[in-house]
């Protein structure tokens, strides 16, 4: 049985390739359960990575109606992180679906990589800074900020910086 991985998937340019991150993840052994922010899911082709990892995909609060995600997760990767979703969970806000996981993950003992993408003008206000110390300090593996970024333009976003530092699935 593959191990599980939960994808928490912000609104970043990354995003829009998030599917090379399910391939990578799931040639590496990985089921994979994407939970976009509702910003983020209005960039993703839903239909699409729905097929692909065979998995139902909801955006932003999750209904009365909705599928609660059931079991604990292997791992949570939160990949693009925006300023906006870490700067919420690190102050325990619990306004969308996303941030519901997150504020447990600490709980629960996940596993948990962060790759923050933001702009450099938002990665100098110090909030920012103090909120990704402080997921290194509660045991979350944070990424340098940008680690995604292509090698140069027009390249593919450097996703095995998230799958190399997951342990391989059994």
């Amino acid at each position: 049985m593959p191990r599980s991985a939960h994808v928490v998937v912000c609104a970043a340019p990354p995003a829009t390739a998030v599917s090379e991150l399910v391939e990578a993840l799931m040639r590496a052994g990985w089921a994979v359960d994407l939970l976009p922010t509702a910003t983020a899911a209005d960039w993703l082709d839903l239909p699409a990575l729905e097929a692909l990892t065979g998995q139902p995909i909801a955006g932003g609060t999750r209904g009365r109606a909705e599928r609660r995600r059931v079991g604990r997760p292997d791992a949570v990767i939160v990949a693009p992180a925006s300023f906006n979703t870490i700067n919420k969970w690190v102050a325990g806000i619990n306004d969308n679906a996303a941030l519901g996981l997150l504020n447990e993950v600490f709980g629960l003992r996940v596993p948990t990589i962060v790759s923050p993408y933001v702009k450099d003008t938002l990665a100098a206000h110090p909030g920012f800074r103090r909120s990704l110390a402080l997921l290194a300090e509660w045991g979350a593996t944070v990424t340098e900020r940008d680690a995604l970024r292509p090698e140069r333009p027009g390249r593919p976003y450097r996703w095995n910086v998230i799958v190399d530092l997951l342990p391989a699935a059994g």
